[in-house]
């Protein structure tokens, strides 16, 4: 429930697409918080970009391939949070 939930939040529009959905990548990085009372999940996200764009030395399209986004999509995302 509460993952279709945030891919709703997160989505770019009203319809959601496999590029909203990046959560193999949250469940698979140790080092991500998991107290959702404590850190948003926009927080959450922003950080596993940034750890896995820093994985592949800034290449973004190895990153966007990791995390399951077309190149567009995560450069979407890149915006929305300001990196």
């Amino acid at each position: 429930q509460y993952t279709m939930e945030r891919a709703v939040i997160m989505a770019d529009d009203h319809v959601l697409k496999a590029d909203d959905l990046i959560f193999s990548v949250l469940e698979t990085q140790p080092d991500v918080p998991t107290d959702n009372d404590n850190v948003p999940l926009s927080e959450m996200e922003k950080n596993a970009i940034l750890r896995v764009i820093e994985k592949h030395n800034g290449n973004i399209t190895r990153a966007a391939k990791e995390l399951g986004l077309t190149r567009t999509a995560l450069y979407r995302r890149l915006s929305k949070y300001d990196i």
